[in-house]
């Protein structure tokens, strides 16, 4: 039997099997949190107690057996409630997860409050998880206007009568190299914390304000913000374009007779078929500012298409600004005559020029007989590589940076 005593008067609780229905996520990873009230097991009552659920609790998909977490936690000193953190498999017996699996967990109770044992049971519905956690009511933003950002955690809804709450600080805000969190007083949001859109729905939502700027830097026209939910098991971001999302857009905030100039894209050349690492530390966008910290940073790899770079730092007055430019990796499409080896080959052994090489090689490629592709930015001509491959020592995509250099 279980008894707690509470002013004086004796309070029978009773545990009855209890079968309860939540819809989580049906995607490998994401953490499932179970409860279970014993208060038997709450024998040391100045401390928070650490179960081993060996022999004690049991969990299928479907009827089939999975493995669970090997304790639970008691939620407070002599509560007499364990929590349980199960976290989805990728598959059960080879099937992937889907829509409709059931996760049953079994609590085998050993004693209910007649003093037999009877079994206890908890079962959560699994459905599809929305495309983005993490939404934003527009892509685009406007400084000085608010805008909603929406949040699915199933794991933050804790009571399923009311709404539940998650703090502003586990929203972190990236600007380039700028990083806070909504906690910051840069941003204005209503109301002063995420706030569940109702009774065990999931989804919580918040209004933020776009502040002038952060952490002193300024937000500029065309930048992105990311808002990042840093939650461990269910991680997403949302990006938002400041202004309408076209970089020559302007705003009330800004005079229309001075000109915003767009820094032009960057162009490199995949060195395969994902990508490529792109080093734009002296690219022309940078140029002027001390100690930038970029986003994505100088060096990474870039995948094929279009990537929006963002810097914070500080200009030549030592004012903090903002700059962003734009990326481009396209496939390479090389096309080098085999006979063009002899030509660095007589330039390896000194029968030739560099000016000669050059020449050669930008007659070339101006009249289309040669197509290279590369870029210039950190590049310098690697004769080597290039030698090895008039021996027939390197494939034309080794050496396709150092002939661009050299038609240039």
């Amino acid at each position: 039997m279980n008894v707690s005593s509470i002013t004086g008067l004796s309070v029978i609780l009773l545990l009855l099997p209890l079968s309860l229905c939540y819809a989580e996520p049906a995607t490998p990873g994401t953490v499932l949190t179970f409860y279970v009230t014993d208060s038997n097991l709450s024998t040391d009552h100045r401390a928070v107690m650490t179960i081993s659920t060996s022999g004690l609790v049991d969990f299928t998909i479907n009827g089939v057996s999975i493995s669970g977490p090997g304790e639970m936690v008691e939620t407070g000193i002599d509560t007499g409630v364990f929590q349980l953190e199960l976290t989805l498999p990728d598959s059960v017996n080879g099937k992937p997860l889907q829509n409709g699996d059931v996760v049953l967990m079994t609590y085998h109770q050993r004693a209910d409050y007649s003093g037999n044992p009877t079994d206890v049971t908890d079962s959560r519905v699994l459905t599809g998880a929305p495309s983005s956690p993490v939404e934003s009511s527009a892509p685009n933003v406007r400084i000085g206007q608010y805008f909603k950002l929406s949040i699915y955690a199933p794991n933050y809804n804790l009571d399923s009568m009311k709404p539940d709450d998650i703090p502003l600080d586990m929203i972190e805000f990236h600007m380039g190299g700028v990083q806070t969190t909504l906690a910051d007083s840069a941003f204005q949001v209503n109301p002063y914390t995420l706030r569940e859109t109702g009774p065990d729905t999931s989804t919580f939502e918040v209004n933020v304000k776009i502040p002038k700027s952060v952490d002193g830097f300024p937000i500029e026209m065309g930048s992105t913000l990311e808002f990042r939910f840093n939650d461990n098991s269910m991680p997403s971001s949302v990006f938002v374009t400041v202004g309408g999302g076209s970089y020559g857009s302007t705003s009330s905030s800004f005079s229309s007779s001075v000109p915003r100039t767009v820094p032009l894209p960057l162009v490199f050349y995949a060195t395969n078929s994902v990508g490529t690492n792109v080093n734009y530390t002296n690219s022309s966008p940078l140029s002027g500012l001390q100690a930038p910290a970029c986003d994505p940073p100088s060096g990474s790899f870039f995948m094929m298409g279009t990537t929006t770079v963002t810097c914070a730092a500080k200009d030549q007055n030592e004012n903090s600004v903002v700059k962003t430019f734009v990326v481009n990796v396209i496939a390479s499409q090389i096309h080098v005559p085999s006979w063009t080896k002899k030509m660095v080959g007589f330039w390896c052994n000194g029968n030739i020029s560099d000016s000669q090489l050059s020449s050669s090689m930008k007659y070339l490629v101006s009249n289309g007989i040669m197509s290279v592709q590369g870029d210039s930015v950190g590049q310098t001509l690697d004769k080597t590589t290039l030698c090895l491959w008039a021996g027939g020592k390197a494939s034309d995509q080794d050496t396709s940076k150092s002939l661009y250099l050299l038609s240039r």
